[in-house]
């Protein structure tokens, strides 16, 4: 698992504010318990090395698909033992991708009032103040990710209408986005969030000569958006490469990102 460290200057912020980037694990039907711990281990200690001065200025985002939609019977409870043990490291935000919102309803229900009770902050359509930022997770339409008869043709786009049905209007800045999915960069721009992260495309799944990714989920060739950071006007996006899933010439990452004052 390769590290990757970024820095993104922002106008809103008045002190510096350091958040740790996860996405993609897919614990599954198809990965071991021990395989799974061996996840957990090398994520913990990376967070641990990266880790906030204090938990005032420092959180963890998961931005989604910590499970696959057949998660087999540990991948659960090991998934929930991740991020139970990560925020003993700093605050942990957590928002779904599309795998956790095709699970059984009652499954996913249950996860979450789990996380909750643990005091992990699931945003699920929701928002939370952490010192002067405001991070919102955003849950979009599975449509947006696969028609429902199993087709990836002619899926939805994300817009800013559709951001606002799903959450309301941008309420204050500088924002911080955790949206599963980067296709939607410029409406996130748009409708008002400052820094955006996300993940789902596992970094093309194959990398070639010149750092591009091959594939989407979606079954596009040569996405867009696949790894690193993008900008779009004053916003930013980071795309996590992921952690989980089939990949080529393409390590599983963890990302840290400062968010730094811009200098007067």
């Amino acid at each position: 698992m390769t590290d990757r460290q970024e820095c993104i200057v922002l106008n809103d912020v008045k002190s510096s504010f350091r958040i740790l980037h996860i996405s993609d694990i897919h614990f599954s039907i198809h990965t071991t318990h021990e395989k799974n711990q061996q996840v957990i281990s090398e994520l913990l200690r990376k967070a641990d090395f990266y880790s906030p001065l204090s938990q005032h200025n420092g959180i963890i985002a998961v931005t989604g698909d910590l499970v696959s939609r057949i998660p087999g019977e540990t991948s659960i409870s090991d998934a929930l033992d991740l991020l139970f043990r990560l925020k003993q490291i700093a605050p942990v935000a957590y928002s779904l991708g599309n795998h956790e919102k095709d699970l059984p309803d009652s499954v996913l229900q249950d996860m979450l009032r789990k996380c909750r009770k643990a005091g992990i902050l699931v945003l699920d359509n929701s928002s939370v103040m952490i010192q002067e930022i405001l991070f919102t997770g955003l849950t979009i339409p599975q449509s947006v990710y696969k028609n429902p008869n199993g087709s990836y043709f002619a899926l939805d786009k994300i817009t800013p209408d559709m951001i606002v049905s799903c959450i309301g209007n941008c309420p204050a800045h500088p924002c911080v986005m955790l949206a599963h999915s980067p296709m939607g960069f410029e409406a996130y721009a748009q409708w008002g969030a400052d820094v955006i992260l996300s993940g789902h495309v596992h970094g093309g799944v194959v990398r070639i000569p010149g750092g591009v990714g091959v594939l989407s989920p979606e079954r596009r060739f040569f996405p867009r958006y696949t790894k690193g950071i993008y900008q779009y006007g004053t916003a930013f996006m980071n795309v996590s490469a992921g952690i989980g899933k089939f990949r080529i010439n393409n390590p599983p990452e963890f990302v840290c990102i400062d968010l730094v004052p811009r200098k007067s």
